[in-house]
């Protein structure tokens, strides 16, 4: 992973699109976590990409693998891969997102399910219940700037600086409905970020 992290960050600098990275004292490299981030390009993969540094897995829905670079990091990486439209394979991902945990490998996960273009969408429900289940934190993470680089209908890069916030964790509780309550902590927490930024 971290000779792909090192391309990923060549790639922005050398197209003039600088990572401007604050909050990864809150990735501890000695405890696992469900990294959560918004989506608004195809970039925010390849972002990310670039600056985790722990050891971890994407969980990513199928279409994913046809992307280049994106796809081929997950083909070889070992990722966990889903099919949201099979109940099969969401069950299976599920179990391989808790024993990903349970063995001290955190997860990566967009919980839009897809690119928002600017505005987010609602969060799927799959990374806050793993928390709850696992006692596993969720780390939010808000990224802005990519959008403006390759929004979803554009093939050239634009040049603009890229700000990622690693915000501080959120972990899950015992309450009932906890998977619901953790999900709009999170969705706020970030949300609030990027109007701030």
């Amino acid at each position: 992973m971290r000779l792909v992290s090192g391309w990923a960050r060549r790639v922005f600098v050398l197209c003039g699109c600088p990572l401007r990275v604050t909050g990864l004292e809150h990735l501890d490299h000695e405890q696992c976590a469900i990294v959560v981030a918004n989506h608004s390009s195809y970039l925010d993969s390849v972002v990310l990409l670039a600056v985790i540094a722990t050891d971890y897995r994407f969980v990513a829905n199928h279409g994913e693998l046809l992307r280049p670079f994106v796809g081929l990091v997950l083909r070889k990486g070992c990722h966990l891969i889903v099919d949201r439209t099979s109940m099969e394979s969401r069950v299976a991902c599920t179990r391989a997102m808790l024993d990903a945990l349970d063995h001290g490998t955190s997860l990566v996960l967009f919980p839009e399910g897809t690119r928002s273009g600017g505005h987010m969408q609602a969060f799927r429900n799959g990374a806050f219940r793993t928390s709850v289940k696992s006692g596993r934190a969720i780390v939010p993470v808000a990224i802005s700037g990519t959008s403006r680089i390759l929004p979803r209908h554009r093939r050239l890069l634009a040049r603009s600086p890229i700000d990622v916030r690693v915000l501080p964790p959120i972990r899950p509780g015992t309450a009932a409905g906890e998977a619901i309550l953790l999900r709009q902590r999170t969705i706020a927490a970030i949300s609030d970020t990027l109007d701030r930024v």
